[in-house]
């Protein structure tokens, strides 16, 4: 019996739509949850090493990036994880895109064609001394942490209201020395930094979404088949099936926890952000008793079982998936776009005339 009868039964007898990944539940009918182990694996490589090529600094290309990230975001929806992903690590992922952008227009000085904007940053000496503004935004935030035990807020609030009152009565400033450190730091906003700040950001990306694509559409059972498939020896099959599965119990044992810290209260209060990095090294201790006692209870049941590694045909039940049509047409999809980028140089924004 296949994959796909399987999941047609299951779904007709107990109405299940979806059936557990290694990050999430995907849809049992999606059409990347029908493709093969290895299929998803190669395609992913294949792609990020496209993206590699798109976001080469001398020739960048925006228009492959966005291409290519909006093909991630339709392989997500396909598979059912998109709003989950967005709701998820929607606040984590596109600050940190946009700041890498920002990083890479501050630290890449080319002039390029155009120069859009240049602006001393840093002169290249810092000046020992007080100012207004420095004691305002420094007491703010003492008192605010002192008080509420808040360094955001704190930080934030010291920051306006020091330009508020630096804005309405100046800075002044007591300086006692001056030490040079480093070199001037000049940013310049030009057409090359900025084009290449955000094919970077763009192409990393489509990079993290097509690797999210792969773990969140593939259960760890299909590994172990395809390693059968490719006559991998029993003991790495095993090890790496052992393994795998014993992540995805962390998970569920993680979850287990965090429900009984909160049903505890330990969530109730407001803290800052070093009072939940102390609650996630709290989490730590109990989940790594809970895997320890698992590993021993695991390693138990196999001896009771008459488990040994010399054994020379043992009986394994695991699900494999033939190769089929859709597997050779997405791998061969994948050959004509790494050909084409890096055989025949394909740009796609020149060859749009996007960018002269």
């Amino acid at each position: 019996m296949t994959m796909a009868d399987i999941a047609s039964n299951e779904t007709l007898t107990h109405g299940k739509d979806f059936v557990r990944s290694f990050l999430f539940s995907v849809k049992i009918d999606s059409p990347l949850a029908r493709l093969h182990v290895l299929t998803k694996l190669i395609a992913v490589l294949a792609l990020s090493f496209v993206i590699v090529r798109f976001i080469d600094t001398e020739s960048p290309d925006p228009i492959g990036a966005l291409l290519l990230i909006l093909l991630s975001f339709l392989g997500l929806h396909l598979s059912g994880v998109l709003r989950w992903v967005f709701r998820s690590y929607l606040i984590v992922f596109f600050p940190a895109l946009v700041g890498m952008a920002l990083t890479w227009v501050v630290f890449y000085p080319d002039p390029g064609r155009r120069v859009f904007a240049r602006f001393l940053v840093y002169p290249g000496y810092v000046n020992l001394g007080l100012s207004l503004g420095f004691v305002v935004f420094l007491g703010f935030a003492l008192v605010w942490y002192l008080w509420r035990k808040e360094l955001f807020w704190g930080i934030a609030g010291g920051i306006a209201l020091a330009l508020l009152i630096t804005t309405r009565i100046g800075n002044p400033t007591w300086s006692f020395g001056r030490t040079e450190f480093f070199h001037p730091l000049t940013v310049i906003v030009s057409d090359k930094n900025v084009i290449a700040g955000v094919t970077k950001a763009l192409g990393y990306g489509a990079m993290i979404f097509t690797s999210l694509m792969l773990v969140m559409t593939t259960r760890d059972i299909e590994l172990t088949g395809s390693m059968m498939q490719l006559r991998v020896p029993y003991v790495a099959s095993f090890f790496v099936s052992t393994m795998l599965r014993s992540l995805s119990l962390a998970l569920s044992d993680y979850t287990t926890i965090n429900q009984a810290q909160i049903a505890r209260g330990v969530s109730l209060n407001r803290k800052d952000i070093l009072h939940k990095i102390a609650d996630f090294a709290y989490m730590a201790v109990p989940l790594t008793a809970t895997m320890l006692r698992r590993s021993r209870e695991v390693g138990d049941a196999v001896l009771i079982r008459g488990f040994t590694m010399q054994t020379r045909n043992p009986t394994e039940y695991r699900e494999t998936r033939p190769f089929t049509r859709a597997d050779l047409i997405v791998l061969g999809i994948g050959v004509v776009i790494v050909v084409a980028v890096f055989v025949f140089r394909l740009n796609i924004t020149a060859v749009l005339g996007v960018i002269p």
